[in-house]
């Protein structure tokens, strides 16, 4: 009976090995968050050392392209003019016709599907009537509108293009428009016939693309130049001007015709889009690709827009 006092002195030691083995969990399972910690913060720095010359590469290429080849005013007349076309046929032809229209340098280019061909008429008449338009290029076809998974294919394909051309050296990806419809990408811009060609070239190894359609504003390289100078001035600060800020195509520059398109294999599909303006003579520049430049006068600079008209 004398073992009473043991039993009674030897409780408190149980606790006391259960504290100090919860001290030690809380110290390992405290050790081992620091490791996984100091792991995973590894290889983040391992994946951004890899990528940084990828991307500083990409950055460095396109340093030349930062800025938009349109005058601020041009822009600001391109958006006001998307917007009231854009506007007017969604009221006009609800549910006859799905048109979508892009704008750049007061061109515009109608894509999308028509219940018949006198809607596609009827809107053609319209848009070529709009004050500040110098150019419609009437895509539009006479057929029911795609489904919702392939406008979110043209979608996807548009985003690629945009991504790839900013990544590639010596195309300006901030003065070319990038449009799909069914797999066909169109590529408005203010672009040398070098850069025009190597936008192209790019375009067509992006996978689901089925043809590519050059509408470009070509110029030369003294024109480029100019552009380009006068474009960076409009960002400077105050005080830093530069003389000779173009207002749209002007001496030197030339519109060309919508061209001929090239599939991914590089034969050539379909047939030269019909030009607006002079007619057009057509010139081989490389295999697969025909281009048919139609030179017009140089634009007169951008008219102002009607009083009222907002601009977003």
């Amino acid at each position: 009976m004398n073992t009473s006092p043991a039993s009674r002195d030897a409780q408190p030691s149980a606790p006391a090995h259960s504290r100090a083995g919860r001290a030690a969990s809380r110290r390992l399972l405290s050790l081992a968050r620091i490791t996984s910690t100091a792991a995973l913060m590894l290889v983040a720095t391992t994946q951004l050392t890899g990528c940084f010359p990828v991307i500083a590469g990409a950055m460095a290429g396109g340093v030349a392209s930062a800025t938009d080849r349109r005058p601020t005013g041009t822009q600001a007349i391109d958006r006001g003019l998307q917007l009231e076309a854009e506007n007017t046929l969604r009221t006009r032809y609800d549910g006859a016709a799905r048109v979508n229209v892009t704008v750049f340098n007061r061109k515009v280019l109608l894509t999308g599907e028509v219940k018949d061909a006198n809607t596609k008429q009827q809107i053609d008449q319209y848009v070529r009537g709009l004050q500040n338009a110098r150019e419609v290029i009437n895509e539009l076809e006479v057929k029911s509108s795609p489904s919702f998974g392939e406008q979110s294919q043209d979608a996807y394909i548009t985003s690629k293009v945009k991504t790839l051309l900013m990544a590639t050296e010596g195309v300006p990806s901030n003065s070319i428009k990038v449009t799909t419809e069914r797999g066909a990408v169109y590529l408005m811009g203010v672009v040398t016939p070098i850069e025009g060609e190597r936008a192209t070239e790019q375009t067509r190894t992006v996978s689901g693309v089925t043809k590519v359609v050059k509408a470009f504003d070509y110029v030369n390289e003294a024109e480029r130049a100019r552009l380009d100078a006068a474009a960076s001035s409009q960002n400077a600060p105050p005080g830093d001007n530069v003389e000779g800020i173009a207002t749209g195509l002007q001496s030197g520059g030339t519109s060309a015709a919508p061209t001929t398109v090239t599939s991914g294999s590089g034969s050539a599909v379909g047939g030269t889009l019909p030009a607006t303006g002079a007619p057009a003579t057509g010139a081989s520049t490389a295999p697969g690709v025909t281009v048919s430049p139609a030179p017009v006068e140089a634009s007169p600079a951008p008219m102002a827009l009607p009083p009222g008209r907002n601009l977003p």
